[in-house]
C-alpha cells in the first residue's frame, strides 16, 4: 500500500536533473543562519583579496576604515558581480571569452580550415563607369 502512495516523476530529459540551486547550509559542524551560495563566497573572497592587494600598493586606501574596506566594499562588489549580466553572461565568463578572443582569434580569418592573418587590401575605385565620361 505504501508503494501506491509514492509519487512517480517522469523525466523526459536529464537537463533538469542538473539544474538545481547550489547552497551551503553547514560548514563543518557550524550551522549557518542563512544558506550561502558558493559563488557568492568566491566573489567575496576574491574581492577581499583584490582590495587587500590594492591597499598594499596604494597607501591612500589604508585610510579607509577596515570594516568598510574589507566588509562593505567586497559585499557591494559581490552583489554587483552576481546581479549584472554582460551580453547575457556572468561577468567572469564574459571576461574569459573576451580574453580568449583577444589572445587567439582577433585579426585572423579562417580560410579552408586553416588560419591566416587578415591583411588589408587596397581597393581602387574607378568612378569613370559611364561611356560619356572623359
Amino acid at each position: 500500500m505504501e508503494e501506491k502512495k509514492r509519487k512517480k516523476i517522469k523525466l523526459y530529459s536529464y537537463l533538469k536533473v542538473w539544474n538545481f540551486e547550489h547552497k551551503i547550509y553547514v560548514i563543518g559542524n557550524i550551522v549557518l543562519p542563512v544558506p550561502v551560495n558558493p559563488f557568492d563566497v568566491l566573489y567575496f573572497g576574491c574581492a577581499c583579496l583584490l582590495i587587500y592587494i590594492l591597499g598594499r600598493m596604494i597607501p591612500a586606501l589604508a585610510s579607509i576604515p577596515a570594516i568598510l574596506r574589507l566588509g562593505v566594499l567586497p559585499y557591494g562588489i559581490t552583489r554587483y558581480m552576481t546581479g549584472v549580466k554582460l551580453d547575457g553572461k556572468n561577468p567572469v565568463k564574459y571576461m574569459i571569452g573576451y580574453l580568449s578572443y583577444v589572445l587567439s582569434i582577433r585579426g585572423r580569418t579562417v580560410e579552408k580550415y586553416r588560419s591566416e592573418t587578415a591583411g588589408c587590401k587596397n581597393i581602387k575605385l574607378d568612378w569613370k563607369c559611364s561611356e560619356g565620361w572623359r
